[in-house]
């Protein structure tokens, strides 16, 4: 084979290499999409979320997720750069705006606004983490969920989350 003939090939491993790169540092990419925008507004409350998709080599790789499992990925994006425990996600879920007024613009609030306690966050990490694993494995990556969603131990007998991910909000 001619030097020509590898080039391609050495590209190719370049192109991987930095692709792989870019997840360690970055976390996968995700899509979250969210309906009943009003014009000239942006990511408010009442609005509603549609989607949640795993972005990878310009496919989209939804995540088979209740509205429950939805609103605490989209707090847990929102809240990414903070770990909290899960009496704190609680409690943030309790309080947050977008979650508590989750699709009033469709005049469907009360079928779908969840609330949840400190137990069923920590059930709700198990499934989300299930849910990342069947995308991952959808798209061909083999990720570790664990190391996407966070569980960092403290001193105490505490574990706090957070999403490492890189995150964009689509509304249509």
């Amino acid at each position: 084979m001619s030097q020509n003939e590898f080039a391609g090939i050495l590209r190719a491993i370049e192109l991987i290499r930095a692709e792989h790169v870019k997840l360690a540092v970055r976390g996968p990419r995700f899509l979250i999409t969210h309906r009943f925008c009003q014009l000239g507004t942006v990511c408010t409350p009442g609005e509603a979320i549609v989607e949640i998709c795993l972005l990878h080599r310009a496919k989209k790789f939804p995540l088979p997720l209740s509205l429950r499992l939805m609103l605490l990925f989209d707090y847990l994006s929102r809240n990414r750069y903070t770990s909290q425990s899960a009496s704190h996600i609680a409690a943030g879920l309790s309080v947050d705006p977008f979650s508590q007024e989750h699709g009033a613009y469709a005049n469907a609030r009360e079928a779908l606004s969840k609330n949840l306690s400190r137990t069923a966050v920590k059930q709700q990490i198990s499934r989300l983490r299930a849910a990342l694993r069947t995308a991952f494995r959808r798209a061909g990556l083999s990720i570790n969920p664990n190391r996407v969603l966070i569980a960092e131990e403290t001193e105490g007998n505490e574990v706090r989350y957070r999403l490492k991910i890189s995150v964009d909000w689509e509304h249509p």
